[in-house]
């Protein structure tokens, strides 16, 4: 994961983007949620609200997509006007609580990274909460589908919990590093 770690991008970050459809070259709605496939190892598609009367969800699969920074542009005839799909396995990922298995509390879920292009989970955003987090920074949690899905908490292993690196840099990284 080091290396690449640029080219992801979060969930979060998607949220409220414009979609473009690229044969009609208009915008057909704006990102609403994502919804994982049933594996939950990648992205399986978008859904998206649009402008209008009624109920107007569409659902768009992650292969007709290409995202950018500023848009998403829609390609092919995929694009469903039968609503969102489940989305509880995205909402049963964030904010679960995250400890090793010795009990030290790491932090909780606070977004999912992804690869753009892919559409594959490349880990998770772990928050200590907000003080923590202007002060040191996020960390990244190496995705792998959890078997234990039930309940609030991610229990690693110390090896697992290692495995997590700096994600964005905090205050104190930040100031450490000029001196």
């Amino acid at each position: 994961m080091t290396g690449k770690k640029n080219n992801y991008i979060k969930r979060e970050s998607l949220i409220g983007l414009p979609v473009i459809d690229a044969r009609k070259q208009r915008q057909i709605g704006i990102v609403k949620d994502l919804y994982i496939n049933e594996k939950w190892t990648h992205v399986a598609g978008i859904y998206l609200t649009c402008k209008g009367w009624g109920r107007n969800d569409i659902d768009i699969p992650y292969a007709s997509l290409t995202i950018g920074t500023d848009s998403i542009m829609a390609e092919g005839d995929q694009i469903n006007k039968a609503g969102p799909k489940d989305n509880n396995i995205v909402k049963s990922l964030l904010n679960k609580q995250v400890i090793r298995e010795d009990g030290q509390e790491l932090g909780f879920v606070s977004d999912i990274i992804l690869d753009p292009l892919t559409g594959r989970i490349e880990g998770l955003e772990l928050s200590e909460g907000l003080v923590d987090d202007l002060l040191k920074g996020r960390q990244l949690m190496p995705y792998f589908p959890f078997e234990q899905r039930e309940g609030d908490i991610i229990v690693l292993s110390r090896e697992e919990a290692e495995q997590c690196s700096p994600f964005n840099k905090g205050i104190k990284n930040i100031f450490l590093n000029k001196i």
